[in-house]
């Protein structure tokens, strides 16, 4: 096995295909975009077997490279912008690709996505499982479709299980790479989203959305932001605290919001949030995740339920929950059936259905399409004798 003196040897004698001297280069997927600075690459390709040593003495050459410029930068550039762990992460991804692209070298390129996170003082980790090179991040929260392991009370999510076909993880050992010692205390990956970060104009595209209510048509045209399901694609089946309070582009949120509030301005609140049931349930065609996304479940945004052409229940009351709170800022309740879920707004009904929770009664909203035409109030006769749990709740 080569040891790192090995790699170094390596490197001045040859560089990889890599010239000597980056250029700036510029991640633009915000409006403010980050530019790579200049730097002086002297750590090759990785080129030796995937095994927990080789990749060990390789994150060593990296931490001891001039690699550290463009980390300092990257943590600057995430304290001005203040962005979310996830929307760090994709410049993340993007800086290590334009070092180490991944078509070339992937296992250079997980390794630089490892240090700039590990930087910006994350805790995150590296692990060999049949020969495949896994980057795994430390998180408190509840994430339901990836890999994990725990070590020492803590819970490592995998956050590059999607570069891999199927891995077995009862057959194969997982076989940790040695992590460096640490005498700070490492941050958690938090997968929650509290802002969205400005995004330039021409990432937008405008759409029609149109719904009846009462026998009149209504329209409404807004901007989309395109660059959302990109950012989104792999991002995980988390709870629904996390999904519901991802907010809208500001861009599409001072354009709908404004429309769907003079829309019901001169309704009385239950005729209101009726409203926008109907545009929840009848803007946007249903179709089951299952058969989306070959039987895997995903949840979508608020603004990409906007976007998409077709979303089932989950993200149709994801997108009323964020409606009802921006125009009426109701408590609701997210009302959860073995395969279905519906929401619980804190109305009142006579004759309606209503869900308990926590001494107060809330009534039923069903924003996706079923057997008839439910008003407020009235849901599947099917449910009302199913088992059921409160998945969410809000309160202002």
């Amino acid at each position: 096995m080569k040891s790192k003196w090995t790699y170094f040897l390596l490197c001045l004698a040859v560089l990889c295909g890599h010239p000597g001297l980056s250029r700036a280069q510029v991640v633009d997927i915000y409006k403010e975009p980050f530019v790579i600075p200049e730097f002086h690459l002297s750590v090759p390709q990785f080129h030796q077997q995937t095994e927990p040593q080789s990749i060990s003495d390789y994150t060593d050459l990296v931490i001891e490279s001039e690699l550290y410029t463009v980390a300092q930068k990257l943590n600057l550039y995430k304290a001005k912008n203040q962005l979310s762990d996830w929307m760090f992460y994709q410049v993340v991804r993007r800086t290590a690709n334009f070092i180490f692209p991944k078509k070339d070298n992937y296992e250079s390129y997980t390794v630089m996505k490892w240090y700039l996170l590990y930087s910006a003082g994350y805790d995150v980790r590296l692990a060999i499982v049949d020969g495949n090179l896994l980057f795994y991040a430390y998180s408190t929260e509840e994430v339901e479709d990836i890999p994990y392991f725990e070590l020492e009370g803590k819970r490592y999510y995998c956050l590059n299980r999607h570069d891999f076909g199927v891995i077995d993880f009862t057959r194969h050992t997982m076989y940790s790479v040695p992590h460096p010692v640490q005498k700070l205390a490492l941050l958690p990956f938090s997968y929650k989203i509290h802002q969205l970060p400005d995004f330039v104009a021409d990432q937008f595209s405008n759409k029609v959305i149109e719904f009846r209510y009462d026998g009149r048509l209504y329209q409404f045209e807004i901007p989309v932001n395109n660059s959302l399901d990109t950012l989104f694609t792999n991002y995980p089946v988390v709870n629904y605290d996390m999904y519901f309070n991802i907010p809208l582009s500001e861009h599409t949120y001072q354009t709908l919001i404004p429309q769907l509030k003079e829309a019901v301005a001169g309704k009385d609140t239950l005729n209101g949030v009726a409203y926008l049931m109907k545009f929840a349930r009848d803007a946007f065609a249903y179709e089951n995740d299952i058969v989306t996304y070959a039987g895997k479940e995903k949840r979508f945004s608020p603004e990409q339920t906007l976007i998409a052409d077709k979303s089932d229940c989950d993200d149709r009351v994801g997108l009323l929950h964020l409606l009802i709170r921006e125009i009426y800022n109701l408590p609701m309740i997210v009302v959860q059936f073995p395969t279905h879920v519906i929401l619980g707004v804190q109305l009142e009904k006579e004759g309606g259905d209503y869900v308990s929770y926590r001494g107060q009664q809330y009534l039923v909203c069903e924003p996706t399409p079923q057997r008839q035409d439910f008003p407020i109030g009235k849901m599947d006769e099917k449910y009302k004798t199913q088992q059921y749990q409160v998945a969410y709740s809000y309160f202002p």
